[in-house]
Order: structure tokens, then sequence, then C-alpha cells
């Protein structure tokens, strides 16, 4: 199964984190991570993280490395936790 990260708002502010599955259908963050306060996205990302690498056992997980930097500045996510799903950390 092939997992791709994706995000919704625009290009000042992300609204919802997005992961689309096979093309077949997509799952979105519940909070607006624009209206969230910081112990909100604290938890958000490590609960994103924490999917990732348990999807990342048995599953592809790709994203652009410029959404993984927004996933990760939005998020407050310091170790590239996200960037090595991306293409460039693959190669």
């Amino acid at each position: 199964m092939k997992i791709k990260l994706g995000i919704r708002g625009s290009t000042d502010a992300i609204n919802h984190i997005l992961l689309k599955v096979n093309d077949d259908f997509i799952l979105q963050t519940k909070d607006n991570l624009f209206f969230a306060g910081e112990e909100s996205r604290d938890k958000t990302g490590k609960n994103l993280v924490e999917l990732l690498n348990t999807l990342a056992k048995d599953h592809e997980i790709s994203v652009s490395e410029n959404v993984a930097e927004e996933i990760e500045r939005e998020l407050n996510l310091k170790n590239n936790e996200i960037k090595k799903y991306s293409k460039k950390a693959l190669t």
C-alpha cells in the first residue's frame, strides 16, 4: 500500500495534514492546525510520527521535501521525523 502525505490550507497557514492511501481514500487531521494551540500541535505531531513509523514497517510512505518541511515546522518536529520519508531522503 502506498501512503502519500499532503497538506490542506494556504501558503500562509496549514489547516490540515492529509494521508492519501492508494488513491482510494484520504485521512485528514481532525483539528484545524491554524487555530490549534501549541499543546494540540505537539500532540498531533507526536501521534503522526508514531503512526507513520508504524505504517512504514509494511507500507511505502512518500512526501515531498517541501511538504515535509512545512509539516515539521507547523507541528514543532525537530529531528527530520517527516523528512526521512521524502523522496530526496530515500535516494
